[in-house]
């Protein structure tokens, strides 16, 4: 099975799904991690300040920890594309963005493509940017992807707690209980972010879940999904 995932920055793709994207990678799959910006607006952890001298900006560091990431996950193909982190504006998502994704999908044909829920988990401008095109392009390329899911997350404890509900719209999840130290390594290896809560999810939450919205499926791509183990349907 060809697999494409489609996020917004460098760090997207292990908060959301590090252990099913290892999971897939070990079972033969062949995984694509595509990110729409490098990352460069980001903040960096002052212990990672020395790594950001050495490579000289934070879009050419947070570049080469997504590509430990992408070889400790087993990633065959890391994209990069060019857009500026934090600066994704709405005439881009409908026009260029979405062009971009959709050459993606083309190029890569996937089987399965994953990307954001259209809230971007927790309201973050970019991630719904891409959420947004990916699912245009998803409608709108040339090759159809047999399963399209969006990744959703699960937010806890926050002063916001009437934005973020507790129920969400799970069909399927990825029992990771027994593999956060995977997690847990590729949020080290992106270690000028601070993912200290995220790695508090991990360790903490019993049993801990990635979690997972089926947007549609071929008749073909139904039975890929009834004849693998990775993605678990939740039953209503």
């Amino acid at each position: 099975m060809r697999c494409l995932f489609i996020f917004a920055h460098p760090d997207d793709e292990t908060v959301s799904c590090a252990i099913t994207i290892k999971k897939l990678t070990e079972a033969g799959h062949e995984v694509t991690v595509v990110s729409v910006t490098d990352g460069g607006a980001g903040e960096v952890m002052r212990s990672a300040q020395p790594n950001l001298k050495k490579f000289g900006s934070v879009g050419e560091l947070r570049r080469h920890e997504l590509q430990q990431v992408c070889a400790f996950l087993g990633v065959k193909k890391l994209d990069i594309l060019n857009f500026k982190d934090g600066e994704i504006t709405n005439q881009e998502v409908w026009g260029k963005l979405t062009i971009a994704c959709q050459e993606k999908i083309d190029e890569y044909q996937p089987d399965l493509l994953v990307t954001f829920d259209h809230t971007g988990w927790y309201f973050h401008l970019d991630h719904v940017a891409v959420s947004i095109a990916t699912t245009l392009a998803a409608n709108q390329a040339k090759h159809s992807p047999q399963i399209f899911f969006h990744t959703l997350m699960l937010v806890e404890n926050t002063k916001w707690s009437y934005v973020f509900p507790k129920n969400l719209p799970v069909t399927h999840q990825v029992d990771s209980s027994q593999n956060r130290e995977v997690k847990i390594e590729a949020m080290r290896l992106h270690a000028s972010q601070d993912l200290d809560t995220v790695k508090r999810w991990v360790e903490e939450r019993q049993p801990y879940f990635e979690l997972f919205q089926l947007v549609s499926a071929t008749s073909e791509g139904e039975k890929m999904l009834q004849n693998q183990s990775i993605f678990d349907k939740v039953l209503e």
